[in-house]
């Protein structure tokens, strides 16, 4: 007995210093993660790419928008989540708030999902912090047992779910549903794949080929247009200091009495070929696929611009 309270005495201190370490790595490992965690991101590219393809099963196109707030009741690495599909903002289809911590039992990162028991009152608070001041834990709620754990692999950061740790009853059906995530994260994209599955392992939701949705991050650029005004040569319409960003962002470009015109301009940074990168910006007539003009750049230049005379559009990319 004395024999086995020494061993532990002259362990006890190495045990100790074993966990200080992960505890030093996870701490280190969740600041680099929460860092390449914020932003936008959008999976244009791997759409696009399908498309030319002429794939069979062309994956939904999504933007993620992941932007760091402040929420005390959930400590200090909270973030505000929103993801809207089609390039269309008023498509949202998920709402989120996100709050990490370091869990050394599993040695990983921890995600824990909140939703909005109302959803409408907080839509686009990465742009209206407003909306969030007045946040309370009342107007949340935790989805338990679907939280997320990450761990570093590499330059990456991998995300999963306890195996059938996220369940509930659904709506429709009564029966019991078991959801997973499996996720990548890194300086230049996240890749996302939702599933879910009834008791009998059949598929309710997911891709059959397991192929994730593979978001890009969005780089910003503020630029500006002219129009010529019909029948007024060199006399133009002028709008200034809109934002595009290079996941195949259209704006639909407005005139100064708030008249929609017929013309869009696109930003998407696209690979031709196999592996031919290029920046793209394209003129469009609302509703024709074919574009009027586009011109091209490489991938995050500074500048980007076109001149046809009667429209000029020149972008700038920011940091």
């Amino acid at each position: 007995m004395k024999f086995n309270i020494l061993i532990l005495f002259f362990l006890c201190p190495f045990y100790l210093l074993a966990q200080k370490k992960t505890s030093t790595v996870l701490k280190n490992d969740m600041q680099q993660m929460l860092t390449l965690f914020e932003g936008e991101f959008d999976n244009f590219q791997q759409v696009y790419k399908e498309k030319e393809e002429k794939a069979t099963n062309i994956h939904e196109h999504i933007h993620s928008i992941f932007k760091r707030v402040s929420f005390s009741p959930l400590g200090n690495d909270v973030f505000y989540v929103l993801q809207y599909m089609d390039g269309d903002t008023s498509k949202i289809y998920r709402q989120r708030i996100y709050s990490f911590s370091e869990d050394v039992k599993e040695n990983a990162i921890r995600l824990d999902i909140y939703t909005f028991k109302t959803d409408s009152l907080f839509y686009y608070s990465n742009t209206h912090p407003k909306k969030l001041m007045n946040l309370t834990m009342s107007d949340i709620k935790r989805v338990d047992g679907c939280h997320v754990f990450w761990k570093r692999d590499g330059e990456n950061f991998i995300g999963y779910m306890p195996p059938n740790a996220c369940n509930f009853i659904s709506k429709r059906s009564g029966k019991t549903i078991y959801a997973t995530d499996s996720l990548l994260l890194n300086k230049d994209e996240i890749w996302i794949r939702d599933e879910a599955f009834d008791i009998n392992g059949s598929c309710i939701y997911g891709r059959e080929d397991k192929v994730h949705h593979k978001l890009k991050r969005c780089n910003f650029y503020k630029g500006w247009f002219l129009l010529e005004k019909a029948g007024l040569p060199d006399n133009y319409h002028q709008y200034r200091n809109q934002v595009w960003h290079d996941q195949g962002k259209r704006v639909r470009l407005i005139l100064e009495d708030g008249i929609q015109s017929k013309y869009e301009v696109e930003l998407a940074a696209v690979v031709y070929g196999k592996d031919l990168e290029v920046l793209k910006l394209a003129i469009y007539e609302v509703g024709v696929n074919k574009a009027i003009m586009y011109a091209w750049g490489s991938p995050g230049s500074k500048n980007i611009g076109i001149n046809l005379r009667w429209f000029q559009v020149g972008l700038t990319l920011q940091k």
